[in-house]
């Protein structure tokens, strides 16, 4: 990561959101994510939609990244230093990464805002190629043994998610309409952890 990106520590963020000093933090997992248990007052941009304009849009601000402090958290913080550079290579300076994202905020026993009882799309592709492998094996023993070979397409590509941190089955499940949604009522409350 560039050195030019700061990194805040969960505990330091939640005094500066106290203080009421207007600090904006972006959220950049995906809504089913989101729901599952966020910051209080995050603003959800998924990674794969983040640049200048959409996070001006969503701040409702220019100054953003540029003469005020930007703020960026997901699960453990790799997409946040992601979406750090992508917004270093636009041109913005002023941006902090929150340490260890919201598992951190979390494991500090700060509140976290649930919507819903939601999987992450991480368990949702684990869950989902697992039925797929289980039903390929079946249908290979009572069908026709071709399934094994579709099964093992299924392994295959564990492996490649397992080297790249790129899965496809997450990218399908999180295309799917109930990982889209990324609104959370305001009635909601905060729980701790």
């Amino acid at each position: 990561m560039s050195e030019r990106v700061l990194t805040i520590t969960p505990e330091r963020l939640s005094g500066l959101m106290r203080t009421g000093k207007g600090v904006v933090l972006v959220d950049v997992r995906s809504p089913a994510e989101y729901r599952a248990g966020h910051v209080p007052g995050a603003t959800l941009l998924p990674l794969d939609e983040i640049d200048v304009d959409r996070v001006m849009a969503k701040t409702g601000t220019t100054e953003i990244g540029a003469d005020r402090t930007l703020y960026l958290t997901c699960h453990s913080g790799a997409r946040a230093r992601e979406a750090a550079e992508r917004l270093l290579a636009a041109g913005r300076r002023n941006l902090a990464v929150v340490e260890g994202g919201t598992e951190a905020w979390a494991r500090a026993g700060l509140p976290l805002r649930r919507c819903g009882a939601a999987l992450t799309l991480q368990r949702q592709a684990q869950i989902a190629v697992g039925l797929l492998i289980v039903l390929k094996v079946i249908f290979g023993y009572t069908l026709h043994e071709l399934f094994f070979a579709a099964a093992a397409l299924f392994g295959a590509g564990l492996v490649v998610a397992g080297m790249t941190r790129w899965c496809g089955m997450e990218r399908l499940m999180g295309m799917m309409p109930w990982n889209r949604a990324g609104k959370c009522p305001d009635d909601l409350p905060s729980a701790s952890g």
